[in-house]
């Protein structure tokens, strides 16, 4: 068996163009993303990092934690 048969073989997936958290599709092109997420979930992931650390903050600064 040669190099290209076995190449042949594998399953060749293509680069993802729908996003992996809320299925919509979007132009891999135009919004390359290593995740595989479009552009409006990471945003929603973003904030909500945000406010993770802004709440941690204060319950640091106060002592609540």
């Amino acid at each position: 068996m040669t190099h290209n048969e076995a190449f042949e073989h594998h399953d060749h997936r293509e680069p993802s163009k729908t996003c992996r958290l809320c299925s919509d599709e979007y132009s891999h092109e135009q919004n390359p993303s290593r995740l595989g997420i479009c552009m409006t979930c990471g945003y929603k992931i973003l904030i909500v990092l945000l406010i993770i650390m802004i709440s941690t903050s204060y319950m640091a600064w106060f002592g609540v934690f």
